[in-house]
């Protein structure tokens, strides 16, 4: 008995966008528009952007002062709407990824590892569903609920760089590869400077709203700009696992074929490969 296999055969391929492409686009994003947002707001909006409900002084203005006053609102906006979509959908491609690592896990662990997986996924489409809402709900327009989101954004960005770290590296064989040591190095420091960055905007913020001390706000909204870039630079190592693969859009031609290892196999027992199974196909002339 023949085993069969299903063959996806790539045929008139439309759109191909390499994935460092779709990784530097994605990310750079939010990073130029924020940096864009933080210079005009400095340079046009200084006072605008530096004040305080307490009327502390203040020379760093937050995330939320410089994207949530015109025109930097219409670029960061504008940005981050461009930018959730393809987020959202690398979120699927880390899934399935490290779906198809589970054969590497023991049988003891596995159910555990694929409830990680699962719970990870969750997290990180939390995480970016967060960052759109902040965005579009700022601290101006209604304070309360762009607070409440921000700290779903942080708890979820932290609980979700953990994870996704520690499934990293229990998904790989040891040692791992120079590319995959890289990525995981990317990932512990980037989660770790993340983690500090936290703990300096809590404390500050905590004497900025409690005590109002000169220019604590200004070292919050600091850690926040350390958060907000670490946050991208942890995303962007995923350029690393996946730099051999492209978004594709096209068509797909399945075809069921013989299970072999040195290509198609066409009824009579004649070995094709892909290319040659398309000429045949579209009645072409096969040598």
């Amino acid at each position: 008995m023949t085993l069969m296999k299903e063959l996806q055969v790539q045929d008139n391929i439309l759109l191909q966008i390499n994935f460092l492409k779709y990784a530097i686009v994605t990310v750079s994003l939010p990073a130029i528009s924020l940096l864009w947002c933080f210079v005009t707001g400095i340079i046009f909006q200084f006072d605008q952007v530096n004040e305080t409900v307490c009327k502390a002084q203040n020379v760093v203005p937050s995330i939320s002062a410089v994207t949530g006053i015109t025109p930097g609102a219409y670029v960061w906006r504008i940005c981050i709407a461009i930018h959730c979509t393809p987020r959202f959908a690398v979120g699927f491609l880390h899934y399935n990824h490290y779906k198809k690592r589970a054969e590497s896990i023991s049988e003891k662990y596995k159910g555990l590892y694929l409830k990680l997986i699962s719970l990870n996924f969750w997290i990180y489409q939390i995480e970016n569903s967060c960052l759109v809402a902040v965005t579009y709900i700022s601290n101006k327009e209604n304070y309360p609920v762009h607070e409440k989101i921000f700290v779903v954004f942080m708890i979820s960005c932290c609980c979700y760089m953990l994870l996704n770290t520690i499934i990293f590296r229990w998904s790989r064989s040891s040692p791992m590869t120079e590319r995959e040591l890289f990525s995981y190095k990317i990932k512990k420091y980037m989660w770790l400077l993340i983690m500090v960055s936290t703990a300096g905007l809590i404390y500050s913020f905590i004497l900025h709203r409690f005590y109002c001390v000169p220019f604590a706000f200004s070292f919050f909204s600091a850690c926040e700009y350390f958060i907000a870039y670490s946050n991208m630079a942890y995303h962007v190592s995923a350029y690393l696992e996946f730099s051999d693969l492209s978004v594709v859009y096209g068509h797909l031609h399945t075809v069921p074929v013989p299970n072999n290892t040195n290509g198609t196999s066409i009824g009579n027992g004649e070995t094709m490969s892909p290319r040659r199974l398309r000429s045949r196909k579209k009645g072409e002339k096969v040598h």
